[in-house]
């Protein structure tokens, strides 16, 4: 039967021009986060705590949901131990809520050097650098998460607003998932640095001293004992102290005990039990009883680490309250977790199932990274190394269709066999490259734009050694623009601006500008 013969025929040229035309769609048209992924009843509509007004145990209700908040991949290769994701700090305290006082309240709006990406700060610390990507749900917010002090935000976000105490936040995103990365400088000083810290406070930071107007006296003859009993000297091991004490004399438990008016009086001096909202409230009230300025921070734990997806999994019983101390010398606020272990344990699932779950996880977060969150860039960069492959592979592929025409003087079936091998082949040639850096970058924990700027950041390492050879060594406390300044060389200028965009800005050098850079490495060597 001929029509019966052609038919193979037909399946396989409507699969060929499926693919033909599904290739630039895939290149050129943007992508929605609403779709069929998204939860078509909007935003975590339980998603309370992190507004600038929150009562005292709402994190405890949060705690007790284990809805999807988000997932967070750590890009850099040596990630910090005890990440947390900071969500929005509060510096003022009623007695029954914390929320943000007027100075905190103003959001100054970070300005984009490019398009999606967002300088929020600079850092000292290059080697101490954490690039984190998250993978947000819909949420009935506007709050950013990030490892404490972000330097650098991108994604494709219309605009991002830094309040005064350090929390970011972008547009709501009720309907729809966000993907963005954050760079975040995690050093903080030494416990030595911390000890030695003695400088009094500046006016600014008085907000951060304040108290309830009825404050049970009780609260601050507790806070005189725990630091006398500690033998504590100075802001860090006052802090140390308390911390510690909390931990030890307290319980954690996610049942709201403490009520009254005072519901912190309640829990310090009677039922000595609650969920981490208490001890970071109770820790920041002792502190500031001593003159010691603190702050409440709400956030999460890092989660639960899925090994299939190479990704943290965090969900809203993760949700957590830290403190952070300020210290002005070094001009640093320092994380304190005065939460007993039991509050801080991230519980991992096991057996079959949760190892089904982290895989359909890992599906899920490859289809919303490459296809869902694919943005105009990336579709650039693919098309630019697609056009360059088909162009390298082109006598490859006028082979393969030589022999495929030859082929079609046998029979139908061989002619399919070999369509579709021809098919395969294409795919291979033009997604080879691109999939085997992800693999290759799946294995070492790195991701393909890290990767770059490791191996492109080289040539700086190259300069701080010509100079250190000259017996001109940068100092710690000196930015790469500030080293380049004192060393009066217009090359050096051109190696530190072309770090500074490769390093903060993500961005890879074109051919003339690497030749730049080598030209200007060599004249420094010669002189």
């Amino acid at each position: 039967n001929t029509e019966a013969a052609r038919l193979p025929v037909v399946a396989v040229a409507l699969l060929v021009l499926i693919f033909v035309f599904a290739l630039p769609l895939f290149l050129i048209a943007p992508r929605s986060g609403a779709a069929a992924l998204t939860r078509s009843g909007g935003g975590l509509s339980n998603f309370i705590g992190f507004s600038e007004n929150v009562t005292l145990g709402q994190i405890g209700t949060l705690k007790q949901d284990d809805g999807l908040v988000m997932r967070v991949r750590i890009d850099s290769p040596d990630s910090p131990r005890g990440l947390r994701w900071r969500g929005v700090a509060l510096d003022e305290f009623t007695g029954i809520s914390w929320k943000k006082s007027p100075d905190a309240r103003r959001p100054e709006p970070a300005l984009a050097e490019r398009p999606g990406f967002f300088q929020l700060g600079t850092t000292e610390s290059l080697h101490k650098l954490t690039t984190q990507t998250f993978f947000l749900e819909p949420l009935e917010s506007s709050v950013l998460f990030a490892a404490p002090r972000v330097v650098a935000l991108q994604g494709n976000l219309p605009s991002v607003r830094v309040d005064g105490e350090g929390s970011i936040q972008s547009r709501r995103h009720d309907f729809e998932r966000i993907m963005y990365k954050a760079i975040s400088d995690t050093h903080e000083p030494t416990p030595d640095e911390l000890r030695r810290d003695m400088r009094p406070y500046s006016v600014a930071y008085q907000r951060y001293l304040q108290l309830p107007e009825t404050l049970d006296p009780r609260i601050v003859s507790l806070a005189r004992t725990m630091i006398l009993e500690a033998h504590a000297r100075n802001r860090y091991e006052a802090a140390k102290a308390i911390e510690w004490q909390l931990q030890r004399d307290y319980g954690y438990s996610l049942d709201m005990k403490a009520s009254g008016p005072d519901p912190l009086s309640d829990f310090l001096f009677n039922i000595k039990v609650g969920h981490c909202e208490y001890f970071a409230t109770a820790m920041v009230v002792l502190l500031r009883t001593r003159g010691v300025a603190a702050r409440v921070v709400n956030g999460f734990l890092p989660g639960e680490y899925n090994e299939t997806a190479g990704a943290y999994t965090v969900r809203q019983s993760d949700a957590h309250s830290w403190v952070e101390v300020y210290f002005p010398e070094t001009g640093s606020w320092v994380t304190f977790d005065p939460t007993p272990s039991a509050g801080r344990v991230v519980p991992q699932q096991t057996g079959l199932k949760a190892q089904l779950q982290k895989y359909a996880e890992a599906l899920e977060l490859l289809w919303f990274q490459y296809v869902v969150g694919y943005d105009k860039q990336e579709q650039r960069s693919l098309a630019t190394s697609l056009h360059n492959q088909v162009f390298d592979y082109g006598r490859m592929v006028s082979r393969l269709l030589a022999t495929v025409k030859g082929l079609l003087t046998t029979n139908v079936v061989t002619f399919l066999i070999a369509a579709i091998v021809l098919l395969i082949g294409l795919t291979v040639l033009l997604f080879g490259r691109r999939i085997w850096q992800f693999v290759q970058r799946r294995g070492s924990g790195r991701s393909l734009e890290e990767s770059r700027t490791y191996s492109n950041v080289q040539f700086y390492k190259k300069l701080l050694q010509v100079m250190e050879g000259r017996g001109v060594a940068r100092d710690k406390h000196q930015t790469p623009l500030e080293f380049a300044d004192r060393l009066k060389s217009s090359d050096a200028l051109v190696i530190t601006r072309a770090y500074n965009r490769v390093r903060y800005g993500g961005e890879r050098l074109s051919a003339s500008e690497q030749r730049e850079v080598e030209r200007a490495l060599l004249t420094l060597e010669q002189e």
